[in-house]
């Protein structure tokens, strides 16, 4: 008889499916902690479409009760525990025979140093899921049906779905793994996906077709005596509006050839990255691709904050605080009336760029608007909690559907020969003198200025005994910025590597307030000093700071007392951490993923 049998029984009087698994889990990483644990996981699913969770440890052996949705529960269960021990953890698929399983249908890492375990279900419409035993692979199985409100959609009614994305990792990472939970966990067999050559591997890995877009682009580097505004407008010249030809042909030849290879009545669904410019020549009249009488439906991905310019919110690109008083509207929207003049120069490239492709609509907009409102729905990875108030006036349009999980690390990513360090200090007890705080920053991937923040920071801590930098060059083969005689001692260097890897143990998170870095802060519940001005960078700050989840520091280039009563600030002041856990639960159960399925769903319905 398996270590561990399945125990299901029918509660007729309360209408519920008991369902009862023990699993026991071992330790994954040998330099981990030794200890395993026995993990009693009951649940049970009512008449009413909720679902109540136990968790018992060896910890907490009473465990502690609580109640999520249904689609919380099986997309995106947040297990409030004890720390556990690092383990796998393992779902099956149970198809016909309860005994024909699929083990290797998830693997889920379980952070030692994590009180927060954010299951990803991987559901698929009406298949049966057991959770397995590590050891035996056995478990107990349940039949779902689709958590959307529209009707599921059967394996044969798929659409095809068509990615594309700007070939930057910011741009592109996020909408890889939603294909991959498409692919892999939803049933949709058939994704094509196009983006720069750079990100073929990660493309293929998804399950997608990957489809090369020839477009690359170098940002310019800024000219002596250049403002930061003049350096933002070459850099959206060179990167975004030269993007604009070559998007489009590999756009239109992509979606003949799916239809060549996919004739109607199927159905074809895109997923537009919202700056990568395929999506709009379409939008000023340019001839469509053969055999469409119209465009398919379309998602909006936008990867970064809400932009517009509605007087009711302070211009882009700024930084300027949310003070929504009579007197600040006026100014903003005097503001928004004076920023058209300095886009000139860029709405006119646009302009000239679409006239090449036979535009019928001349291009007098402002691109980030325009950007902002492509396709049928814009869909953002974030919630209400971290954008301003009443961005998505039109509910239809604008979706807030919360970040994406934290995603699983690579089984093969080769670690720095410090690791065991970080590892061995994290599972210190809070209380052990012995235990450093972990300062993790990053100058992120594209601008890549060390003297702009790293080097404030490593200088700030070098003479912390009690502090560990970690510290991320962003870019593979990049070398030390510093001599080896001016790194200083509790300094640990690594030239790119997951954030998903070193926040899970990290105290503070610095960075210069690129989007998904932020968003990568909030999905691990880390909080945050941030300094950043250019681009978007000024505009997160601000909403990092309002949120409560982070300290801005104003600027880009901050001072080294700067960093250091920015990072003490945090370290000393529990706030920011219970804060940025609490907006890590709301983005967890937000279930972004089961979301966006949800508005495909949405939105081929309506055809």
């Amino acid at each position: 008889m398996p270590v561990c049998a399945s125990n299901r029984a029918v509660c007729a009087q309360r209408g519920h499916l008991l369902c009862r698994c023990n699993a026991v889990g071992y330790t994954a990483d040998p330099r981990a902690s030794s200890v395993h644990v026995t993990t009693q996981f009951e649940a049970f699913v009512s008449a009413t479409d909720r679902v109540g969770c136990k968790i018992a440890t060896s910890s907490n052996p009473e465990g502690l009760s609580w109640r999520l949705s249904l689609v919380a529960f099986f997309r995106s269960l947040l297990l409030e525990v004890d720390p556990l021990p690092a383990q796998d953890v393992y779902l099956g698929i149970c198809r016909d025979n309860p005994m024909d399983i699929n083990p290797l249908c998830c693997r889920l890492r379980v952070q030692s140093t994590s009180s927060h375990l954010a299951i990803h279900s991987l559901l698929s419409t009406q298949t049966r899921y057991i959770l397995l035993d590590q050891t035996t692979k056995m478990g107990d199985a349940r039949d779902l049906t689709s958590p959307s409100g529209h009707p599921p959609l059967t394996s044969p009614e798929k659409p095809v779905l068509l990615f594309m994305t700007l070939n930057a990792s910011g741009h592109t990472a996020g909408a890889a793994q939603i294909a991959k939970h498409l692919h892999f966990n939803r049933g949709y067999k058939d994704i094509y996906f196009i983006t720069g050559p750079r990100f073929q591997t990660l493309i293929e890995s998804t399950g997608a077709k990957y489809i090369k877009n020839p477009f690359e682009y170098d940002v310019p580097k800024v000219q002596e005596g250049s403002t930061e505004g003049e350096a933002f407008f070459e850099g959206m010249k060179a990167v975004f509006g030269e993007s604009i030809v070559p998007s489009y042909h590999v756009l239109r030849k992509t979606l003949e050839d799916i239809r060549v290879a996919h004739p109607e009545p199927r159905k074809i669904l895109f997923v537009h990255e919202a700056l990568s410019q395929g999506l709009l020549p379409y939008q000023y009249g340019c001839p469509l691709p053969k055999g469409y009488t119209s465009l398919p439906k379309t998602i909006n991905w936008h990867t970064s904050i809400y932009t517009s310019s509605d007087p009711d919110f302070p211009p882009f690109g700024l930084g300027l605080k949310y003070d929504p008083t009579p007197e600040n509207k006026a100014v903003w929207k005097t503001m928004h009336a004076g920023g058209k003049t300095m886009w000139k120069p860029l709405i006119e490239h646009y302009d000239q760029k679409l006239q090449e492709l036979g535009s019928t609509k001349r291009f007098t907009d402002l691109p980030l608007d325009v950007a902002m409102t492509g396709g049928d729905v814009t869909v953002m990875a974030t919630t209400a909690s971290l954008e301003y108030p009443n961005v998505t006036k039109d509910p239809k349009k604008f979706r807030l559907v919360g970040g994406l999980p934290v995603r699983a690390l690579d089984k093969n990513l080769v670690y720095p020969p410090w690791w065991e360090e970080l590892t061995l200090n994290s599972a210190l007890s809070d209380s052990d003198p012995a235990k450093k705080k972990v300062v993790f920053v990053t100058q992120g991937t594209i601008h890549r200025a060390y003297h702009e923040l790293m080097i404030p920071v490593i200088q700030a801590m070098a003479d912390r005994e009690d502090v560990l930098v970690v510290a991320t060059l962003g870019e593979k083969g990049e070398p030390n910025p510093l001599p080896e005689e001016e790194t200083p001692r509790n300094v640990r260097m690594v030239d790119y590597f997951p954030y998903e890897a070193i926040l899970p143990h990290t105290d503070v998170f610095v960075s210069n307030a690129g989007y998904g870095g932020f968003m990568h802060g909030i999905m691990n519940g880390v909080p945050m000093v941030l300094a950043g001005l250019i681009a978007d960078k000024g505009d997160v700050c601000q909403r990092a700071a309002r949120a409560g989840v982070a300290v801005n520091l104003g600027v880009s280039n901050p001072s080294v007392e700067q960093v250091k009563e920015g990072i003490d600030t945090v370290l000393g002041d529990e706030k920011y951490r219970q804060r940025v856990k609490e907006i890590e639960e709301e983005n967890v159960k937000a279930d972004s993923l089961g979301q966006i399925e949800s508005i495909i769903e949405e939105l081929l319905s309506h055809e």
